[in-house]
């Protein structure tokens, strides 16, 4: 099946994103039992098998309740790029259109959102083994800085600890000669996209949800997976990465204590949300909910009747029986 199977400008895409702990996969199950949606996904770790608990996945009990996509696709071993999830997605969204379904993307990896919804252009350049040995000979803040002297604009929107994309956009400019900055290119948004935003306006708040977050983490067997993963795996620089695995890897090796690794974790999700929010801000469609003063069922009832009352609200493929 390819991507020219569907005509695409005339579909409706929904699209639930926000930043990290704000009930979006719990939102999305119950907006499917209501609606004809199948969930893609929309995080860049979720597609990683094994990476459950410090990810929040949805369960597998959620999943055989509503369809789930673009989730646990690859071992985490495999280099997985926005150019293949572009790719995978599309086809995705494709698939769930010709069962007469309406894809809703839900997540808080802006790259990903934007190369699929808002026609951003990725380059596919496939991973230089060879040249990412070389890159391990230096430090981040030298590659960060190396980056910021070749490609100004790219280290602009990449964060300076960011080390995998500090390394993929190195490794793009010495594979095309070219700057990474100008092979990125937006051209007019392929589907008519509803953006749904759920996030909160105090950043205490938001920290204490993260912190209560991650304490239950820990009791769920958090520690354990990370055990497991390392073990089968080594210490990979996608564990290394990822927010949460990073800490728990520096906590098994008694680097650090529990309540240490509860705090980086918190303070370095308060710093990915500021990330993400930065990602949002930038698009004027999205219509935000606050969690602040709001329970769930007030943000379920919310949003139920934003789509509700959307464009396809009319059409017999909505039914809210």
């Amino acid at each position: 099946m390819t991507n020219a199977s569907v005509k695409r400008s005339d579909q409706t895409i929904y699209a639930l994103i926000g930043p990290s702990c704000t009930f979006k996969s719990k939102l999305a199950v119950d907006l499917a039992s209501k609606f004809p949606f199948e969930i893609i996904s929309a995080d860049s770790r979720l597609i990683y098998k094994g990476m459950d608990i410090g990810t929040a996945k949805p369960s597998l009990e959620e999943r055989k309740q509503i369809q789930h996509h673009m989730i646990d696709i690859v071992e985490p071993d495999f280099n997985y790029s926005v150019a293949l999830y572009k790719h995978d997605a599309e086809r995705k969204i494709n698939e769930i259109i010709l069962k007469k379904k309406i894809p809703l993307f839900v997540g808080g990896t802006g790259l990903y959102l934007n190369s699929v919804l808002m026609g951003l252009s990725i380059p596919e350049v496939k991973p230089d083994a060879s040249f990412r040995r070389q890159l391990k000979t230096f430090t981040q803040e030298e590659l960060y800085q190396n980056l910021k002297r070749i490609d100004p604009k790219a280290s602009e929107i990449i964060h300076r600890n960011d080390n995998f994309r500090t390394v993929r956009a190195l490794e793009v400019i010495y594979k095309t000669n070219k700057l990474f900055s100008r092979l990125k290119t937006v051209n007019d948004s392929p589907f008519n996209v509803i953006w749904i935003g759920a996030t909160y306006s105090d950043r205490d708040l938001h920290c204490e949800k993260v912190k209560e977050r991650t304490h239950g983490f820990c009791k769920e067997g958090f520690i354990s997976e990370v055990s497991s993963l390392v073990e089968k795996y080594g210490e990979l620089d996608l564990f290394k990465n990822t927010i949460g695995y990073a800490e728990a890897i520096q906590f098994i090796n008694g680097k650090i204590k529990l309540t240490e690794m509860v705090e980086k974790i918190t303070l370095h999700t308060r710093q990915l949300v500021k990330r993400q929010m930065t990602w949002f801000r930038a698009n004027k469609k999205i219509n935000w909910f606050y969690l602040d003063n709001i329970d769930y069922k007030e943000l379920f009832d919310k949003v139920f009747s934003l789509i509700q009352e959307g464009s396809l609200a009319n059409t017999s493929m909505f039914s809210t029986g």
